[in-house]
């Protein structure tokens, strides 16, 4: 799955929450953020995979927005 970050969305909290996230609805699928501002993509560790549910996908896009989501 990838996530795109905005520069607004690089607030240390709301990347906690995110964190945490992620480790509330593990899987099989490899989370990759994608950094907008500084162009860079960090493949996340295995403790990030993820089941990408549309509960998880639509929480995720409600804190970082709409569109933000891919899954690939």
């Amino acid at each position: 799955m990838f996530v795109k970050i905005s520069a607004e969305s690089e607030d240390p909290q709301l990347l906690a929450r995110l964190q945490q996230l992620l480790q509330e609805h593990p899987g099989s699928v490899a989370t990759v953020l994608f950094y907008e501002r500084s162009q860079k993509v960090l493949a996340l560790s295995d403790a990030y995979r993820i089941n990408p549910s549309p509960v998880l996908i639509s929480t995720m896009e409600d804190m970082l927005g709409k569109d933000t989501v891919k899954l690939r």
